[in-house]
């Protein structure tokens, strides 16, 4: 059986300097997954960091975006070939690689993306031969590799993990490092740390600098302006909190009448 490869599509609008905007899936759901493919946004990321999705709902929500232009990545739960691996063989298109906080780690993420001699990832496509296809050199070019800058000591180190090869781009995780800093755990569109804001700002100008990837949770319109090229502009969770407390009981029931 012939098994055609596609480029990735999310890697193909970032390097034409567009905005891509999409969402997380914490809530380890299928339906929620194939909601957000549905509706034509750019990519979601399925989080196995702190979300509740094991890999057997992992291999099920891929599925589910598949049939869809959306590029599916994965947040691995740790900065483990084996981890990045697995995810990338049930079918993501790229993964983004926590608590990233030197160049050597760095490293070891991007070689654990790609097959020989760009990396180490073991040969074992089943899922992923129906993504980016089981041609060696076509999956090294257009998977995706983003580390998470969140700690004072990626921060410090921001210029050679940017700089090691392999490395796509960034995902900025606000809320470590405003703790990192010593400060609070707060997104971008809560914060008012100067110090956490001027980190966040030197880690999006850095990535402009280098023409990489630079990602960010929060308000498309606002981050697209501010010079941020992959934006999440939601978490499925969060939607559906924000949702109910939206809702007002009628005034006579909330009485218990």
């Amino acid at each position: 059986m012939t098994v055609h490869s596609r480029p990735n599509r999310l890697k193909a609008i970032l390097a034409s300097e567009e905005t891509a905007v999409g969402f997380s899936c914490a809530l380890g759901n299928a339906q929620i997954a194939e909601e957000f493919a549905m509706a034509g946004f750019d990519f979601i990321y399925i989080d196995q960091q702190h979300g509740l999705t094991s890999h057997d709902t992992l291999i099920e929500m891929l599925r589910a975006v598949s049939r869809s232009e959306t590029t599916p990545l994965v947040r691995v739960a740790a900065n483990d070939t084996a981890l990045i691996g697995m995810a990338l063989d049930a079918g993501a298109e790229g993964v983004i690689v926590p608590m990233i906080n030197t160049a050597e780690q760095a490293r070891l993420a991007a070689l654990a993306c790609r097959y020989y001699p760009q990396g180490v990832r073991s040969w074992g496509p089943i899922r992923a031969r129906y993504g980016l296809g089981s041609d060696p050199q076509t999956v090294n070019r257009e998977v995706i590799c983003l580390v998470m800058i969140e700690t004072s000591e990626g921060l410090k180190n921001l210029e050679e993990i940017l700089d090691t090869p392999g490395v796509d781009g960034v995902y900025i995780g606000p809320a470590d490092l405003g703790v990192s800093l010593g400060g609070q755990p707060l997104s971008f569109d809560q914060t008012t740390d100067t110090l956490q804001l001027d980190a966040i700002s030197s880690i999006r100008q850095a990535c402009a600098e280098r023409g990489r990837i630079v990602g960010l949770s929060g308000d498309p319109e606002q981050l697209a302006a501010d010079g941020f090229n992959m934006i999440t502009a939601a978490l499925d969770f969060a939607m559906i909190r924000k949702a109910i407390s939206e809702v007002r009981r009628p005034a006579a029931v909330a009485a218990g009448k």
